[in-house]
C-alpha cells in the first residue's frame, strides 16, 4: 500500500515510527507524544505522534510557524516560550521498522507511570487527604440544595457557579473568604460524587492517571506483557490492596436522594481493611492503586530483575557518578595544593547535571534523601519506595568515596607525607572548616542552602509555573548546585545532602581513618538535621506562596491531613500487631 497516498489507513493498520506523524489542525497542534492505537488484529500498540497537517493531496506538511506571541499566549516570561514544533520534530530519532516489535517498551506511552523526576515537571496525583470520607459525602449530598449555604449565612450574595470555579472576591474579613472556599470545595466534591454514582468515573481515572480496573479494561493483553501480579505498582502511601469491582452500579440523577444511598456507597467503598469502626473510608476510585501500565522487553533473566529494581539501580548509578566526580575534583584541588575553590563548585554542578541526565527519566534522580522526603510529603512520592531509594543513595555514596580514594591513593600518600590529613578528610566530608565557625552558623549554613535548593527544584517541577523545556532541567539544577556551592561552600563545604556526607565518613573509617570523624556532632546537626529541616521549610515556602496543586498538604484542610495521618498510623499499628 502506498504510504503517501493513504497515510491515515497506515496509522490504523500497523505501528508507526516516530518519524511518521498524523494530521492536526492549523489552530490546535499537539506536541510530539506517545499515543496508543490498535491494529487490525486487536493488539494495542503505542506510536509516536507529532503534529502535521495534510494539504489535501495526501502529502503531509508541517503546520505554519507560530509567532512568539502565540507561544507565550501574551504572557511574557523570563523562562522563555516553549520550543517550536519544528524543533520538537527535529529531536525525533529514526526508528527502523520492526524495532518496536522486538523491543515493545520503546513505543509505550512516555507517561505510563508517574516519575517524580528532577528532569521534568513533577506528576500530579490524588492523595488520601484530598478525598472526602463516606460520612462527609452523605452530608454534602444531603445539603446539595444549598450550594452556597455557608456564604449565605454571612449575608453574601454570590453566584454558585462562580464559587465552584474558585472566583472568590477579596475581602478584609477572612471569614467571608473562608465560607466561600468551603462552599466551593463541597460543590466540587458533590459533582465528583455524582459522576461516580452515575457511572461516569472518567474524570476520576484521568485525575489519578489510571486505576487498576480502568487499566485492565482499557488495554488488551500483549504477548510480551508481564503477568499482572508481576507488574510493579505506584500507590499513595500504603493503600491497602483491593480489587475494584468490574462494574459499578449505574445510578441516575433521580436516585441521589434515595435513603438507600448509604448502602450504595458501602458497595462502592467496599474495602475490607476500612471496615473498622472509626476508620474513615475514602472515595473508592481515588484510593485504588495506580497501575504502572508498562510493557518491558525482558530478553534475559537479569532484565526481569532489573525491571523490578530499575528505579533503585538507576538512582544508585546516578549518585555514584555524581559523587565520584565530586570527590575526585576535591582531591585534585587538595593534592595539587593550588587552584581556585570555584573549580570544585563548577565540577559539582556539572556532575549533578550528568547524574540527572543519567537517571532522571527512570528514578527521578533525587540524589539526596532530603529531596526524596520532600517529594513524599509535598508531592505524593510513594513512601513504600523511600527505603529502597535511601539504600541506593547511601550505598552509592560509600562506593563512590572508595573509588575516588583508590584512584587518588598514590597522590594522597604523597600529600600526607608532607601535610596533615585534614585536607584529605575535607575532600570527602563536610564540617566546620574554621575554628571560628560555630555550630549555629554551620547549622544555618546547611539549612539555608538546602531550603534554596528545594525551592528551586519545586519551581522547576511545577508545570503551572515556567518549567524549562527540551531537557533543560538537568542543566539548570547543575547550575543551581554550582551557585549554592559558591555561596555556602566556604564555611562547611556545603553538603545539603545526608548521604553525600555520611557515606564518605563510613568509607574513610573503612580505609583506616580514626573514629573521630563521628565525635564532632556536626555530622548529625549539619547534613542531617540542617538539610532535612531546610528542605521541608523550603518546600513549605514555595507551596505557601506559589504552588496551587491539591497534592500539597498546604492546599487542603488541616483536618484532612490529620485524618490521613491517623489512617497511616492505624495501618502501621495493625501491621506491627500493636493495639
Amino acid at each position: 500500500m502506498d504510504e503517501e497516498s493513504h497515510p491515515r489507513e497506515r496509522s490504523d493498520a500497523q505501528p508507526r515510527s516516530s518519524a511518521r506523524t498524523r494530521a492536526a489542525t492549523d489552530a490546535d497542534y499537539i506536541s510530539p507524544m506517545r499515543t496508543s492505537v490498535e491494529n487490525g488484529s486487536g493488539t494495542r500498540r503505542y506510536s509516536s505522534v507529532a503534529s502535521r497537517r495534510s494539504n489535501g493531496s495526501g502529502v503531509l506538511s508541517l503546520v505554519p510557524r507560530s509567532t512568539l506571541a502565540q507561544r507565550t499566549q501574551g504572557k511574557p516570561t523570563l523562562a522563555g516560550p516553549d520550543g517550536t514544533l519544528q524543533l520538537r520534530l527535529a529531536q525525533e530519532p529514526f526508528v527502523q521498522p520492526g524495532y518496536a516489535d522486538l523491543n515493545p517498551s520503546y513505543e509505550q506511552a512516555s507517561n505510563a507511570r508517574p516519575v517524580w523526576s528532577l528532569a521534568k515537571p513533577l506528576p500530579r496525583v490524588v492523595r488520601p487527604s484530598m478525598v472526602p470520607t463516606k460520612d462527609e459525602l452523605l452530608q454534602n449530598l444531603s445539603n446539595a440544595q444549598h450550594p452556597t449555604k455557608n456564604s449565605q449565612r454571612l449575608g453574601l450574595d454570590v453566584d454558585p457557579n462562580d464559587i465552584e470555579q474558585g472566583r472568590i472576591d477579596k475581602s478584609t474579613d477572612p471569614r467571608k473568604m473562608a465560607a466561600q472556599v468551603e462552599d466551593a470545595r463541597l460543590q466540587r466534591e458533590n459533582n465528583f460524587m455524582n459522576k461516580i454514582l452515575t457511572g461516569d468515573g472518567t474524570s476520576a481515572r484521568q485525575t489519578s492517571r489510571m486505576s487498576r480496573t480502568s487499566s485492565a479494561r482499557g488495554r488488551r493483553p500483549l504477548a510480551w506483557d508481564l503477568p499482572p501480579d508481576q507488574l510493579s505498582t505506584v500507590q499513595e502511601g500504603d493503600s491497602p490492596d483491593n480489587d475494584a469491582p468490574e462494574e459499578r452500579p449505574e445510578l441516575g440523577g433521580d436516585q441521589l436522594g434515595n435513603p438507600d444511598l448509604g448502602a450504595t456507597l458501602d458497595a462502592l467503598l467496599d474495602i475490607p481493611e476500612l471496615e473498622k469502626a472509626g476508620y474513615p473510608e475514602d472515595l473508592h476510585p481515588l484510593v485504588e492503586e495506580l497501575v504502572e501500565d508498562e510493557v518491558h522487553n525482558n530478553h534475559t533473566t537479569w532484565s526481569v530483575i532489573r525491571t523490578h529494581h530499575r528505579e533503585a539501580l538507576a538512582e544508585g548509578l546516578g549518585v555514584f557518578v555524581q559523587l565520584t566526580m565530586g570527590f575526585c575534583v576535591d582531591l585534585s584541588v587538595t593534592v595539587a595544593d593550588k587552584g581556585n575553590p570555584n573549580t570544585t563548585a563548577w565540577a559539582w554542578g556539572l556532575a549533578t547535571m550528568m547524574a540527572i541526565y543519567i537517571c532522571g527519566g527512570v528514578s527521578g534522580a533525587h540524589l539526596n534523601p532530603a529531596v526524596t522526603m520532600v517529594l513524599w510529603f509535598f508531592r505524593g512520592f510513594p513512601k513504600r519506595k523511600i527505603p529502597e531509594y535511601f539504600a541506593a543513595q547511601f550505598i552509592a555514596a560509600f562506593c563512590a568515596a572508595l573509588v575516588a580514594y583508590g584512584i587518588y591513593y598514590e597522590a594522597i600518600q604523597n600529600y600526607l607525607y608532607h601535610n596533615p590529613d585534614t585536607g584529605i578528610i575535607n575532600s570527602f566530608v563536610t564540617n566546620s572548616r574554621e575554628a571560628w565557625v560555630g555550630s549555629t552558623t554551620a547549622f544555618f549554613n546547611e539549612f539555608m542552602g538546602t531550603a534554596l535548593l528545594i525551592v528551586t527544584i519545586l519551581a522547576l517541577g511545577d508545570d503551572q509555573n515556567a518549567p524549562p523545556g527540551a531537557g533543560m532541567n538537568s542543566l539548570i539544577i547543575g547550575l543551581v548546585i554550582t551557585c549554592l556551592s559558591m555561596c555556602f561552600g566556604h564555611q562547611t563545604g556545603a553538603a545539603f545532602n545526608p548521604s553525600r556526607d555520611f557515606g564518605p565518613r563510613l568509607a574513610l573509617l573503612a580505609v583506616g581513618y580514626p573514629n573521630t570523624l563521628f565525635t564532632d556532632p556536626y555530622w548529625l546537626y549539619g547534613p542531617w538535621v540542617g538539610a532535612m529541616s531546610g528542605g521541608f521549610v523550603g518546600a513549605f515556602l514555595y507551596d505557601f506562596f506559589i504552588f496551587t496543586g491539591g497534592e500539597s498538604p498546604i492546599n487542603y484542610p488541616l483536618e484532612r491531613t490529620q485524618r490521613a495521618l491517623t489512617k497511616s498510623g492505624m495501618r502501621w499499628r495493625r501491621r506491627l500487631q500493636l493495639k
